[in-house]
């Protein structure tokens, strides 16, 4: 069963009159009357009578119009559903965050890509140090802000913003009574590290290993997420190195945060497997984008 040919018997249907039909559909006349009569032969009879004066519903006719009706409503919705997800225009929309990130700006952030898409349902899912690759590879995330350095191949990354640096200790250890700390003054320190799955680069970033000229001490105990990580430096099996938003956002007994200078700061960025096409992901990198005053005309390497 043809659609057009339907379209076209709904229209005359609830008119009544072939012209006013036609004018509706935007079609001639005449190719109006040869889909009808296509559908009655398919039927093998007629749906309308015809006269001079009147057209009118045969009892066939008026068996198949609310049918019609229907077929057409649930053809014209799954079209606009299918439109719509290759748009991305529904359908939902997966973002992960690394512990506190991105802070203070996700409200604005889902707010306005809820204005700029609504149809969207947008989750937010938390992950663990070691989740974050693997759901983005294996679709459970569709886009996650994270922090670099991060250098693998098929992963995109766009940088967001640079944020201090600080050291995250038990509040009774010795160096977490100064007001600052530098990369040598932890030189003899224990870290705690993150789980192996993460990568080389990204552990040795935190744990300073370039400005320390050698990896440091590493704790036997390794923190797969954040909760066990904070757990684990207020009992003092170490220490590490953290974005200062941590210090904002985690007010966790027995802990302190000292400033760290003489080491790069923390780069926050949003990521996305490199050989995704999606509309909706590519609008919430728009909005993103915005919410975070970045230029999307300059380059990664400026915008880190």
């Amino acid at each position: 069963m043809d659609l057009r040919h339907l379209r076209s018997f709904v229209a005359v249907a609830e008119e009544l009159h072939f012209s006013r039909a036609a004018q509706r559909l935007n079609l001639a006349q005449s190719a109006v009357s040869a889909q009808v009569r296509k559908l009655e032969r398919e039927v093998g009879g007629a749906l309308l009578a015809r006269t001079s004066r009147r057209v009118a519903l045969t009892p066939a006719g008026e068996a198949l119009l609310g049918d019609a009706r229907a077929l057409l409503a649930a053809a014209d919705d799954a079209l606009a559903r299918a439109r719509g997800l290759a748009r991305g225009e529904t359908g939902t929309l997966v973002v992960g965050c690394f512990g506190p990130a991105p802070g203070e700006l996700l409200a604005t952030l889902l707010d306005r890509f809820q204005a700029y898409l609504p149809n969207v349902r947008v989750e937010v899912s938390a992950f663990d140090f070691a989740e974050v690759l693997e759901r983005l590879r294996d679709g459970r995330l569709d886009v996650s802000f994270l922090y670099l350095p991060l250098d693998e191949p098929d992963i995109h990354v766009t940088p967001l913003l640079n944020e201090p640096r600080v050291v995250v200790m038990a509040a009774d250890h010795p160096l977490a009574r100064r007001e600052s700390l530098r990369p040598e003054d932890l030189a003899q320190e224990t870290f705690v590290t993150q789980p192996q799955s993460m990568p080389l680069l990204w552990r040795d970033f935190w744990m300073l290993v370039d400005e320390l000229g050698e990896r440091p001490r590493i704790s036997p105990h390794v923190a797969p997420g954040m909760e066990q990580w904070l757990h684990q430096l207020a009992r003092g099996d170490g220490i590490d190195t953290a974005p200062a938003i941590v210090d904002r956002f985690y007010s966790w007994p027995g802990i302190a945060c000292v400033p760290l200078e003489g080491a790069p700061p923390a780069t926050l960025a949003l990521a996305r497997m490199a050989d995704r096409d999606d509309p909706a992901v590519a609008a919430f990198e728009r909005v993103t984008l915005g919410v975070f005053g970045v230029d999307p005309s300059r380059s990664a390497l400026e915008r880190a």
